[in-house]
């Protein structure tokens, strides 16, 4: 049965991935790992917190973004590694065995002389 990989499906997926990578901690805004709340007065003694917590989230959330980012970047090279090696796989459909034996190298020439001898 012939090896047949779906290139325009991976390139596709590595496509979107590459994308992803790069635009998923992009922000027209500025970047979310330094967002501020500002609390409207230096009165409103509630805010002290409010804003504390909210840079912690804005931290947090830079941080799992940046994960989100070096994984999709890693499967979109993944992607794109795994469709050069199907083609080779498929570029061995229509090679026969003797073919095949012919041109790969002698991984075994001498003879075995059994185990422990």
């Amino acid at each position: 049965m012939p090896i047949t990989v779906d290139d325009a499906f991976l390139n596709r997926a590595s496509n979107a991935n590459q994308l992803i990578s790069e635009q998923v901690t992009n922000s027209p805004q500025g970047d979310i790992a330094t967002i501020t709340l500002k609390s409207g007065h230096s009165s409103f003694s509630l805010s002290a917190p409010v804003q504390t917590a909210v840079a912690g989230v804005g931290a947090a959330l830079n941080t799992r973004l940046g994960e989100i980012r070096t994984t999709a970047l890693n499967r979109s090279t993944q992607l794109t590694m795994y469709a050069a090696i199907s083609d080779d796989a498929e570029d061995l459909n229509n090679v026969s065995a003797q073919s095949f034996l012919t041109n790969i190298p002698a991984w075994n020439t001498s003879p075995s002389t059994g185990h422990g001898s």
